[in-house]
């Protein structure tokens, strides 16, 4: 209350200070009452509106001076009527307390003012002012507001809203607006905000350009509030209208619209449908069709309804014309501004067939027309021949088919070979003959595959053209030839051929011959210059000139002409004019039994001094004396002369000396002989062996020491000391009581036995030779104790010796043995013989002990006898024994025996002095002198022989060539040294070889030489050789032609009477180029003025392409590193041609794809000339072509397959990239941050990741799970401490070198508020499986809220909204997914759900929502290919590594993504293969066989190990595994080891077929075969091929009957296998021989006046024929020719 004083001046008009002028009643009465100024004092009062009636406002006295109290009251200004003071207060004038009379509103009126005077005069102007409160909410004009807005309106556009009004005044008033509903989908950024600044007005602004098409209606709460406490508010709902503008083009519902029409359809026909579709309203939405010509279609073939978007055809296709039309339809709606869209329409037309095929051509020969060269080779290009149709021919749908094109004409000569689609080549199938036809009328048909079919027809002309573009060629660059020394100038050497493949009997193809080189060679030899025939121009003399070399040129006719030039090398051969010499006549050896095989025991050297094969020596060995019984005990190599043992000899079983007959060979058939003994050594070669295995015998307990128990006897076959046996008591339990005598056996008692209480005893006795050798087996001896006090008959020698010749007659008396019975016994002694005697040839008289003979006796069977004799006293079971020794004494009864009665040899005429003839042998089985031998000449015709007396050999001792005589007749005694001595004779026949005449029969040439196609047929004359006599005078009508029985002649035959020869079989350059034999002539007059001669055929045999490529093996594996940068040579392939020359010549071509290969034609080299690369492309297959250059071609194809090895290339990467993620504070140690993973392309442990940390200062914070992949954090986080962390996650996998991939993680720490009234927070974990649906709700933050009190308006929001794959309902709280997870994206979120509470008092809070997302097994592995072919050899060990099979995941989830590998098999055979789980390495489980299993098919399967079982997913591959060949197989002979011949059958015939199956694949089963041995005289040839055993010679089987061929059946493996058979071929005897006497003299006396019938003497005729095919042989006596029959003798 303020108070003023002042003064009131009437009549001055004076106004007090303050307040408003007092009434003019109160004035009148103050200016009355105190005559002058009045003081006027100002009084201000508040008081609160609202307050109930009377309630005191204040004392009007309180404005006057302190101490002034007013007598009287006061007057007030106001009256009673209707004052509006006294109307709202109550004024009592007597106190002047002011009192409200009612609730004053300070809105209605804010103050009050009056005037009270005192009667004193003093005046009080009283101001009341009414105090505001705040009892008005704010209130806008309206309750609602409708905005109608442009969906155009830019952002920032304002748009004003009316302001509430709030008639409280001040800071009651109108504080401020908040937009409560701001517009917008939820997780979008608000649409509207409010702007409010004083003075401004309030104003809506918008934030976001508004789209009516995906709203079209917003409706806002806009709240304003005053500055009470609590707050008032009013609220005003704005709903915006977005008014529609034409900002929507129309839409298409297709990016493109593809269709498709017959090229025959009508006009009219509809293409197809369009539709568009425009979002906007009214005729901004409405939308129209049109064609832009400007763009498409300008020719009007097709129009589209404007309304229906009906697309139809308005003028006829031709599909030939245009295939394909694309069209530019738009759609424009009806806006004022009309938007346009637009869209391609694509209209395939269909073809109909409705064109004819075309044919083009173009000429690739060297003219460029149509003329081919006659030299063109099969498959060489005439013509490139394209046909088209106009018609579509690879729509399925259309009429148009396929052309095909046919050749018509030309009888074969030219074929189409297709090249590609539509394109063919015209090129040569066969020889061209210009000469036989020239010109060649062919047709080309086109035919298309239409339905009626339509074809088109090209005629076509082709000369053929001659070209001299062929040089002449030899088959051979070499030719080698020769010619003995001895030919007659004239004497052809050889034919040369050279071909021309020019046009024959053209100039082109005609071919001269000439000679070049020294000009010494070209004096003895000339060229017939149109026949290539070389023959000699003088005579030669190999001593001067050995060897000639020339050049063969042959040149053609053609201009200019071309040539060629071979080599001919001719070598002069020397005439076979000495024969071979040994250095001695006899050869001594000597060897031990049972040497090795193979052993060389002497060399024997002969030398001619011939030059070339007539000085090349060939060894043989035969057994005795003759050269038809080859020596089986020992061998000799026939080149160097070195003798070998062959088999085992035995001493004792085997003879003890060998004769041997050695004979050299010269090429030219002469020979020389040579004599060898060897004499064996004994060896320790034979163990003791006991007669008997046990011995028992009895003995009293009461037998005195020294008594001799029992004798043991042993026998050793060896000889000299090694024969001695000597005897050993093993020591056991009794062997102290008994000694043995090492050298007779016989046992002894050393100790008494009187104590022993044993009923038996037990001993072992061993033997031992001289060498050492034990006796195989010891003897037991049984000694059994008898307790009684018998004593037995104790003989009187412990030991007896008797000799006995061996001629004694049975039961002769040899010796008497005796015991003496004890002195007391009245018993009989009774003897018997217990041992010694296995035969029974001895018996003893069992009373008085004599010894006789009972069989006959031979020495040379067994010349000592060891008996063991018992004695008997009586019944007494007590034994006594002794030793009888018996020898048998030899004596002369057995003559000297020959192996033969009668022998024959045969020696040149120019045999020098000295030499051995023949070695007489003969045996004597007598020993000592009766065994000894001496030999000598009995009866001899001449002094041209001797003879050694002790050895038998027959020496030559002067030379036989000046004499006549050509047979000697020696008979060759043999007498032992007995007494008497014995003798046998042997008749030796010694034929002299009469001295050669020189030839009068030749042949035309000594040299025939001629080609012969392989391809020529069995029967064809090849060559007609002739012969003829140099003596003009004889006559030559009846010569015989034949050919010398050779390997290679066995292919020919001759005409025995014209001399052609023939072939008899089909003849294979293959197997021999080259084939030499001999043609022999004979004369058939009387055989002792016989002639021969002889001639060298050489037939040179000319390959033809027969034989087809072929490949080894026929499909091949290589593996190779991928490589950004090409390789190289990744491998070669070989095939191989077994023809010669361009027929064996190959060309390798590519069939399959070239863009990462490319071969070498020459090397067969597959080179890599692209970069590989695994992950894109881990298998490659090709398919090789090999093809000769013969004519016709021959080709082969194979398949190679390439695995390309992975290498570390790709570095694992992040597919989720930089991680971003949220951690509240305060979780525990371990919690999981996140999951991350790598992915790795490689294979194998280049594709294995592992997981690391890298950071310097956050490592130990956080931890990463090295396989997993999950990062946790190893303690609680502190925001306070630090709000965000970053690290590097490396991944690196297990390569060498390794690579690696980085990722970085950024961490953010959100905090927990504190300190903070009124806010609540809590934490809540999801786990959300990635297939969760968008729009699902995920939970209801409603719940989490429920500390709040119910009913309360709650408004939901997640902060820091960036992520768009979950939002949440403002109102409901309810949350849910808008976006599909991807748990390889992101796995983890972090949201921070902000809960407002709008209700009074607020309480707000914050949920922090932890979400994992679930990896789902939405990936299955998956496999780079779908078929695999993978090689193995069949010989690797168990467990090695096949292959590793590389399977990829895309899930994230470990267990998800981690695969696991099994294995199926296609059949039910066993498995050989494992498959690691988890690696995926495919091993071997147990051995392979590629002959028992060849491949095996698997399933390899990849399945993702999922928790749950039936979520799983797995991909599967198909492998095939070949298994490679080795060659670990022998071959195996399927055929018979035995076979039979006839001896008189052809040469050539077949004999056996030999078969041997290997199998082994490719050259490890191709099998050759050869012998190996029991051939030395070439009387057989096998083809190696075929297995064909033929006779090369005649068999004779009286010379030999039995062949036992060791033959080799050898693979062609690397190293190769073989298998070897001893093949027996037994010939069959026919009858070819005469039987012949044993002696040619039988001397015999008779007594006359005998009977007849008497016998007279024995002759005897023996048959080399076998006893099957000679009966009998009938022998008779000639006597003045006549016939008696005088015996008749069987089998001789």
């Amino acid at each position: 209350m303020e108070l003023r004083a002042g003064r009131c001046r009437a009549g001055q008009g004076d106004a007090p200070p303050t307040g408003r002028a007092l009434p003019p009643l109160l004035l009148l009465w103050l200016c009355a009452a105190g005559g002058g100024a009045a003081p006027v004092y100002n009084l201000s009062l508040a008081v609160d509106e609202g307050l109930p009636a009377e309630t005191l406002v204040g004392d009007i006295r309180a404005g006057l001076p302190p101490g002034a109290d007013p007598p009287g009251g006061f007057l007030l200004s106001e009256g009673s009527g209707e004052s509006a003071v006294l109307a709202d207060f109550h004024v009592q004038p007597e106190t002047g307390i002011i009192r409200t009379a009612r609730r004053l509103d300070r809105e209605r009126r804010a103050r009050y003012s009056f005037a009270a005077a005192t009667l004193r005069g003093e005046v009080v102007q009283v101001e009341i002012a009414v105090t505001d409160v705040n009892d008005h909410p704010p209130r806008f004009p309206k309750d609602s507001l409708q905005l109608n807005i442009s969906e155009l309106s830019p952002p920032g556009t304002a748009f004003r809203l009316p302001a509430a009004r709030d008639p409280d005044a001040g800071g009651f008033g109108t504080q401020g607006y908040a937009l409560l509903e701001e517009g917008g989908a939820a997780g979008e950024p608000p649409l509207f905000q409010l702007r409010y600044v004083r003075p401004e007005p309030l104003e809506l602004v918008l934030l976001r350009r508004l789209d009516r098409e995906r709203a079209d209606v917003h409706r806002l709460v806009v709240e304003a509030w005053d500055g009470g406490s609590p707050r008032r508010r009013g609220r005003l709902r704005v709903s915006v209208r977005v008014l529609d503008e034409n900002d929507n083009a129309p839409a298409f519902s297709r990016g493109e619209y593809r269709a498709r029409l017959r090229e025959d359809a009508p006009p009219g026909t509809a293409v197809c449908r369009l539709r568009a579709t425009d979002p906007d309203l009214g005729a901004n939405g409405e939308v129209r069709y049109a064609i832009n010509r400007r763009q498409s279609d300008p020719d009007g073939y097709f129009a589209v309804e404007e309304r229906s978007g009906v697309l139809r055809l308005r003028r006829p296709l031709d599909r030939e014309a245009r295939a394909l039309h694309r069209l530019v339809v738009e759609a424009r709606d009806g806006g004022a501004q009309p938007e346009v869209s637009s869209v391609l329409v694509s209209v395939a037309v269909l073809d109909v067939n409705d064109n004819r095929p075309s044919i083009r051509l173009l000429y690739l020969t060297e003219t460029g027309g149509p003329r081919v060269s006659e030299g063109a080779r099969p498959g060489d290009y005439v013509a490139r021949v394209s046909v088209s149709d106009a018609d579509d021919g690879g729509d399925a749908e259309g009429d148009g088919g396929s052309i095909s094109l046919a050749l018509l004409g030309g009888d074969g000569a030219f074929a189409l070979r297709e090249a590609g689609a539509g394109v063919f080549f015209l090129c040569v199938a066969g020889p061209l003959d210009r000469e036989s036809r020239d010109l060649y009328e062919l047709r080309l048909v086109a035919t298309d595959g239409g339905t009626p079919p339509l074809s088109a027809e090209e005629p076509l002309l082709l000369r053929v053209a001659d070209l001299n573009d062929e040089t002449p060629a030899f088959p051979q660059p070499h030719y080698r030839a020769a010619v003995s020394e001895a030919a007659s100038p004239g004497t052809a050497v050889l034919r040369l051929s050279a071909s021309d493949a020019d046009e024959p009997g053209s100039p082109n193809a005609e071919v001269r011959y000439a000679l070049e080189g020294d000009a010494a060679a070209l004096a003895l030899l000339r060229i017939d210059a149109r026949s290539g025939a070389v023959s000699t121009r003088a005579r030669l003399d190999r001593e001067r000139q050995a060897a000639l070399e020339l050049r063969v040129v042959a040149r053609d006719g053609g201009v200019p002409p071309r040539a060629a030039a071979c080599r001919l090398s001719v070598r002069v051969e020397d005439a076979n004019d000495n024969e071979p010499r040994f250095e001695r006549a006899v050869y001594r050896a000597r060897m031990p039994e049972h040497a090795a095989r193979g052993r060389r025991l002497l060399q024997v050297k002969a030398t001619d001094a011939d030059a070339d094969q007539f000085g090349e020596i060939e060894y043989s060995l035969y057994d005795g004396f003759n050269f038809y019984e080859k020596s089986k005990a020992f061998q000799i190599d026939a080149h160097t002369g070195q003798i070998f043992v062959s088999q085992d000899i035995d001493r004792e079983g085997d003879p003890t000396t060998y004769d041997l007959l050695v004979k050299a060979t010269d090429g030219g058939g002469l020979s020389a002989q040579a004599f060898v003994r060897i004499e064996i050594e004994d060896i320790n070669d034979n163990q003791p062996v006991f007669e008997q295995d046990t011995y028992v015998t009895s003995i009293s307990s009461h037998t005195q020491p020294g008594t001799e128990i029992i004798n043991v006897a042993a026998i050793d076959r060896d000889s000299g000391m090694f024969g001695i046996v000597t005897y050993e008591l093993v020591p056991g339990e009794f062997s102290s009581f008994f000694t043995v005598d090492t050298s007779t056996g016989i046992i002894y008692l050393t100790s008494a036995l009187g104590r022993l209480a044993r009923s038996a005893l037990f001993l072992t006795v061993s033997a031992r030779d001289g060498g050492g050798l034990p006796s195989a087996s010891n003897a037991a001896v049984t000694v059994n104790i008898l307790q009684t006090v018998l004593v037995p008959a104790i003989f009187e020698r412990s030991r007896y010796s008797f000799s006995v010749p061996e001629d004694a007659p049975e039961d002769s008396m040899i010796g008497t043995v005796k015991a003496r019975e004890p002195s007391n016994s009245l018993e009989v002694v009774s003897y018997r013989i217990c041992s010694g005697d296995p035969h029974g040839k001895f018996s003893i008289d069992p009373q008085f002990g004599i010894i006789r003979t009972k069989k006959q006796l031979d020495h040379e069977a067994q010349s000592v006898v060891v008996l063991t004799v018992q004695s008997q006293l009586g019944d007494s079971p007590v034994y006594s024994s002794t030793q009888v020794n018996i020898s048998v004494t030899d004596i002369n009864d057995n003559p000297p025996v020959f192996l033969t009665k009668s022998d024959k040899v045969t020696i040149s005429h120019t045999q020098p002095p000295g030499t051995a003839v023949y070695i007489a042998h003969a045996e004597d089985k007598d020993s000592g002198l009766n065994g000894v031998i001496k030999y000598s000449i009995a009866s001899k015709q001449s002094d041209a022989f001797s003879i050694d007396p002790s050895l038998g050999v027959v020496n030559l001792t002067r030379t036989v060539f000046a004499e006549k005589q050509q047979e000697y007749t020696l008979h060759i005694a043999a007498e032992d040294c007995g007494s008497p001595p014995l003798t046998s004779l042997l008749m030796l026949t010694v034929v002299i070889e009469e001295q050669k005449m020189g030839p009068t029969l030749v042949f035309q040439s000594l040299v025939y030489q001629i080609e012969v196609s392989e391809a020529t047929s069995p029967g064809a004359q090849i060559l007609q050789v002739q012969a003829h006599s140099l003596d003009p005078h004889s006559v030559t009508s009846n010569l015989t032609y034949s050919l010398e029985p050779s390997t290679d002649s066995v292919v020919f035959g001759i005409s025995s009477d014209t001399g052609w020869i023939y072939l008899r079989k089909h003849l294979n350059y293959e197997c021999a180029q080259m084939l030499s034999f001999r043609a022999l002539v004979s004369t058939s007059e009387d055989e002792n003025f016989r002639q021969n001669a002889s001639t060298s055929i050489i037939v040179n045999v000319l390959d033809e392409n027969d034989h087809s490529p072929m490949f080894m093996p026929e499909t091949y594996f290589f593996e190779i590193e991928e490589n950004p940068i090409p390789s190289g040579v990744v491998g070669t392939i070989t095939a191989v041609d077994k023809d010669s020359g361009r027929n064996g010549q190959l060309s390798y071509f590519l069939l399959s794809d070239g863009k990462y290969f490319k071969m070498n034609s020459n090397t067969g080299e597959i080179i890599n000339w692209a970069a590989l690369d695994r992950e894109e492309r881990a298998h490659h297959e090709l398919r090789v072509l090999a093809t000769d250059a013969g004519q016709p071609r021959r080709s082969a194809t194979a398949t190679v397959h390439i695995t390309i090895r992975d290498r570390n290339d790709h570095a694992p990467c992040f597919p989720q990239g930089a991680l971003r993620r949220q951690v509240l504070e305060g979780q525990p140690s371990g919690t999981l941050v996140a999951t991350v993973f790598a992915k790795d392309f490689d294979s194998g442990n280049n594709g294995a990741v592992l997981y690391s940390l890298e950071s310097e200062e956050d490592i130990g914070y956080f931890q990463i799970d090295g396989v997993t992949g999950e990062l946790r954090t190893t303690r609680p986080l502190s925001h306070a401490e630090r709000s965000d962390y970053r690290m590097m996650v490396i991944a690196k996998d297990q390569g060498m070198p390794s690579l690696q991939g980085h990722a970085a993680v950024y961490i953010q720490v959100i905090p927990l508020s504190s300190g903070r009234s009124g806010f609540f927070q809590d934490f809540k974990h999801f786990v959300v499986p990635e297939n969760f649906k968008p729009a699902q709700v995920l939970d209801s933050l409603k719940a989490l809220s429920n500390h709040l009190a119910p009913n309360r308006k709650l408004h939901f929001s997640i902060a820091k909204d960036d992520n768009v794959h979950f939002e949440i309902d403002s109102l409901t709280g309810d949350l849910y997914l808008s976006k599909e997870l991807d748990y390889e994206t992101d796995s983890h979120f972090l949201l921070q759900v902000i809960i407002k509470d709008y209700n009074n008092p607020p309480k707000n809070s914050t949920v922090f929502l932890s979400i994992d997302v679930e990896d789902k097994n939405d990936h299955s592995p998956h496999f780079q290919d779908d078929f695999v072919v993978i090689g193995i050899e069949e010989n690797v060990p168990i467990g090695t590594l096949v292959y590793t099979f590389n399977a990829k995941d895309g899930d994230g989830g470990f267990l998800n993504s981690k695969i696991e590998y099994s294995l199926e098999i296609s059949n039910t055979g066993e498995n050989p293969f494992l498959i690691h789980p988890l690696y995926g390495t495919l091993t071997t489980a147990s051995p392979l066989d590629r002959e028992i299993t060849r491949s095996v098919i698997l399933t390899v399967f990849a399945e993702d190990q999922a928790i749950n079982l039936t979520d799983r997913r797995l991909d599967s591959l198909a492998v095939k595994i070949v298994i490679l060949d080795i060659n670990d197989n022998s071959p195996s002979f399927m055929s018979s080891p035995l076979s039979y011949v006839m001896e008189d059958v052809e040469v050539g015939f077949l004999v056996h077929h030999i078969i041997a199956k290997d199998p082994d694949e490719g050259r490890n089963g191709q099998v050759t075969y050869h012998i190996l041995s029991g051939n030395e005289n070439k009387a057989f040839v096998l083809d190696k091929i075929t297995g064909l055993l033929t006779t090369a010679q005649f068999l004779d089987r009286e010379v030999q009957e039995r062949y036992s061929l060791t033959v080799i059946a050898l693979d062609d493996g690397s190293p190769a296998l073989s298998a070897t058979q001893v093949l027996t071929i037994i010939v069959l005897d026919v009858n070819d021989e005469a039987p012949g006497f044993l002696e040619q003299l039988y001397e015999a006396a008779v007594h006359e006046n005998r009977d007849p019938g008497e016998f007279v003497i024995r002759v005897e005729a023996v048959d080399r024929d076998a006893a099957l095919v000679v009966n009998s042989v009938h022998c008779g006596i000639c006597w003045r020719r006549n016939w008696i029959e005088a015996a008749q003798l069987q089998e001789g």
